[in-house]
């Protein structure tokens, strides 16, 4: 009678360390989990920036080839990069925290803050969706690579929203609005192919596109 206790004692011993270790490992799991959850919260978040950020350059590429070496569009071309250049820095930086007050702040933390601040304040996509405008009236009349210009454009504003709001559900809300604004960028440009085309089979074909986009858009823009 006198071994049975240490037997005992020994496999309390012994569940006790099982249960302990599984604990361990349990909350191991656990906060790899978290992990794996935190970083895809964190690619999560990163990807419209980084998508917008993308489009603001694909812009900017697109509207300045082939380079005009005038005035006029150089200072267009240098503003939008300025532009769009401070937008990703604005979109990067967007998670930064700017304090109230700033009194007692060495001199180049304060530098660092006004410059956040001017980052903040000054609306950077719109400056570089005018110079960007602008840079292409300098080229001669190339109408579709302007219509894919501001398909580019409008997604570039979408994507600075949705990476500053979150707001990813705007795309499948607005979709009748966009399919339509299109519509009507390819009527805009088939519209301005009518002169260059001249009378023919061609100038034909392209007048019927654009009844078709304005059908299309109508439908899509009237309520059911």
């Amino acid at each position: 009678m006198s071994a049975a206790a240490p037997v005992g004692g020994g496999r309390g011993a012994e569940a006790g360390t099982v249960d302990a270790a599984g604990a361990v490992g349990a909350a191991g799991a656990v906060d790899a989990a978290g992990g794996v959850h935190a970083a895809g919260g964190a690619v999560a978040a990163a990807a419209p920036r980084l998508a917008a950020i993308l489009l603001g350059v694909a812009c900017v590429a697109w509207t300045a080839t082939p380079v005009r070496h005038t005035g006029l569009a150089t200072t267009a071309l240098v503003v939008s990069i300025i532009a769009v250049t401070a937008g990703a820095l604005r979109l990067a930086l967007a998670d930064v925290p700017q304090p109230e007050d700033d009194y007692f702040l060495s001199a180049p933390v304060r530098g660092w803050l006004a410059f956040l601040a001017v980052l903040r304040l000054l609306p950077w996509e719109e400056i570089a969706l005018a110079a960007l405008l602008w840079l292409e009236v300098q080229h001669p009349a190339r109408p579709w690579h302007t219509a894919a210009l501001g398909a580019g454009l409008v997604a570039y504003l979408l994507g600075v929203h949705i990476a500053e709001s979150g707001a990813a559900h705007l795309i499948r809300r607005q979709a009748k609005v966009l399919i339509a604004g299109a519509c009507l960028l390819a009527l805009g440009a088939g519209f301005a192919m009518l002169p260059a085309a001249g009378a023919g089979a061609g100038s034909a074909l392209l007048r019927v596109l654009a009844a078709v986009a304005v059908i299309v858009a109508a439908a899509l823009v009237l309520p059911a």
